[in-house]
């Protein structure tokens, strides 16, 4: 009895690294999956390429960021507010929230709206790219 208990224990331990070891960020520079969209998926999309910076591909500008969703909202974040996308990827890559970013870069804003607006149009981002 003990050793199926050992068993299953052991098979449970290997599961949940294996499932731990899959949710790890990727090394520098490599795309980021997100739930069962690929990273490529949201730039494929009309709404999410159009906040892009002109000068910069979004691989590029998604590069740094923990998530495609995180990337997407620190997009549509920086066009609501009107606050230039390189400076709030490099707050935040730098280790602040969104929330905290846009407050240090747009002190006036109404952060905690701009904060759930910017993430609701993300995940409709990357749930259902517009081709």
């Amino acid at each position: 009895m003990r050793r199926i208990g050992t068993v299953i224990t052991a098979a449970a331990t290997l599961g949940l690294g294996a499932v731990a070891y899959a949710q790890t960020s990727p090394a520098a520079g490599q795309p980021v999956p997100e739930d069962s969209a690929s990273f490529a998926t949201p730039t494929q999309s009309s709404r999410f390429a159009a906040l892009v910076p002109p000068d910069m591909s979004a691989t590029e500008a998604c590069n740094g960021f923990k998530s495609m969703t995180e990337c997407a909202a620190a997009l549509h974040a920086a066009h609501n507010v009107g606050i230039p996308f390189k400076d709030l990827k490099t707050k935040m890559t730098g280790g602040l929230k969104l929330g905290a970013a846009i407050h240090h870069l747009k002190p006036g804003a109404d952060v905690q709206s701009e904060v759930s607006r910017a993430e609701e149009q993300a995940k409709a981002d990357v749930r259902s790219p517009q081709r």
